[in-house]
């Protein structure tokens, strides 16, 4: 996926909740290299995002009551690193993180929220 130089707020939106879906879905059927190959597209529009923090704070908030908790889950991750929505975000994660239907995502609230409260910071993986 090539990142136009400008993205709507909705593009982003819909980035990520298309991005999310196949993410939930890989993780849950083990298909990690499509699941790898999808977080890519993911890690292009971050990077879009941390040079357009406008369109960020009018695009990933919007995911936080997303019926996929793994866009929630990203949406408020992203947030955080980014240094927006911050309250909001940390709230996603703690619902997401004592949801127990939700599994592995309520473990990756979990230690999302772990990093963040142990550093103060987050950083996204980028490849």
């Amino acid at each position: 996926m090539n990142v136009p130089l400008t993205l709507t707020p909705q593009e982003v939106v819909d980035q990520y909740v298309e991005t999310c879906a196949i993410l939930k879905e890989t993780t849950f059927i083990g298909d990690y290299k499509r699941g790898n190959r999808e977080y890519k597209k993911i890690i292009k529009v971050f990077k879009y995002l941390e040079n357009n923090i406008s369109i960020a704070y009018a695009s990933l908030p919007t995911l936080f009551s997303h019926e996929n908790v793994a866009a929630r889950i990203k949406a408020a991750a992203h947030c955080l690193a980014l240094n927006i929505a911050v309250d909001e975000a940390q709230k996603v994660l703690q619902d997401a993180a004592n949801d127990e239907t939700n599994s592995i995502f309520a473990f990756e609230a979990k230690l999302t929220l772990q990093k963040w409260s142990e550093q103060g910071y987050l950083l996204v993986h980028q490849k």
